[in-house]
């Protein structure tokens, strides 16, 4: 299977909702993953409501969009020297370990901001204007802040991502911070016209039992494709063109925004749904580690055997079995 998704063969794209499919259904049978009692929508919480068919139904249909907009996004910036369309399942197999991934929340949305914000800056070029792709992008970090609050923890890193790329131009800077906060103020501003508390948790938590088995094996798969990702990057890098050594550095720049409110999130309140924001960059990075001659090996049998836990685990593991 792994093999048919790094071809260039882009109607295995059509397998992906198969494969979503397999995994809400296993969990439909098993209620491994329960909704929460009232879902997290950020600044927006007012205007959303409905059952759990209705958020399942749109979860299904944001991380379909999600793993075809990640792996449009690989492709048309030539992170490879040819289309693959692997991204897309790693992204989906990945992203089942979360909450998220059954039902909707705004940190789903917050994905799908983010992946079209690296739409936006990936366009940055050293030699032309820039300033209206710095500010859409900061604009959909802004409006993903607005979906999932802990985000705006991320303004100072997410203002230098564009000078990664290009040099510092201060009239840039400027329109990022705005691009940033109009979302923001929109939010805030909707929230005193509905006469809701404008205090409110930045990591909001479950009360659901926190330490279980799911919860380590699922940090030990994080770790050890974050390292494949690392490793699998070193030979690539060193005959690369500067412009992918440019975007690989945006990306290392998402990478340390999620792992810092990723580990705030798993400090405070033992939980690691915020990691799942890592799974973005992840799936774009681990793609390398199938073509590496020293890590090709050891990645696809580590995938496979992460998609053959991520079903299993439906039916061997009880999630709220403390340890």
């Amino acid at each position: 299977m792994i093999r048919m998704f790094l071809e260039n063969r882009v109607l295995v794209l059509l397998f992906l909702p198969f494969i979503i499919g397999i995994y809400f259904f296993l969990n439909f049978q098993t209620g491994y993953y329960v909704q929460s009692p009232a879902n997290d929508f950020g600044l927006w919480s007012n205007f959303f409501s409905g059952n759990s068919w209705i958020y399942s139904f749109f979860s299904f249909i944001i991380i379909a969009l999600n793993a075809i907009s990640l792996n449009w996004v690989f492709n048309k910036n030539e992170f490879l020297e040819r289309n693959s369309y692997i991204v897309s399942l790693l992204y989906v197999v990945t992203m089942s370990f979360y909450h998220s991934f059954y039902i909707l929340d705004g940190l789903l949305i917050a994905h799908l901001f983010f992946i079209l914000m690296f739409v936006q800056f990936l366009q940055i070029k050293q030699t032309s204007d820039a300033r209206i792709y710095v500010f859409n992008g900061c604009f959909l970090a802004g409006l993903s802040a607005t979906f999932h609050p802990p985000i705006m923890l991320g303004l100072p890193l997410f203002i230098v991502m564009p000078i990664i790329i290009r040099p510092f131009n201060f009239r840039e800077f400027l329109i990022g911070i705005v691009g940033f906060g109009l979302p923001l103020i929109y939010g805030f501003v909707n929230l005193w016209f509905q006469k809701n508390s404008l205090a409110f948790s930045f990591f909001s938590y479950s009360e659901q039992p926190k330490l279980h088995a799911d919860f380590v094996i699922t940090l030990i798969v994080i770790s050890i494709l974050f390292s494949l990702s690392i490793f699998s990057l070193r030979s690539r890098l060193q005959k690369s063109s500067l412009r992918l050594k440019n975007q690989v550095r945006l990306i290392w720049v998402f990478i340390l925004i999620t792992i810092i409110l990723g580990g705030l999130n798993f400090y405070y309140f033992l939980e690691i749904e915020h990691f799942s924001l890592l799974m973005i960059p992840i799936s774009l990075l681990l793609s390398y580690s199938f073509l590496d001659k020293n890590y090709g090996i050891i990645a696809t049998i580590f995938f496979y055997l992460t998609i053959i836990y991520s079903v299993i685990k439906f039916f061997i593991l009880n999630p709220y079995q403390s340890l």
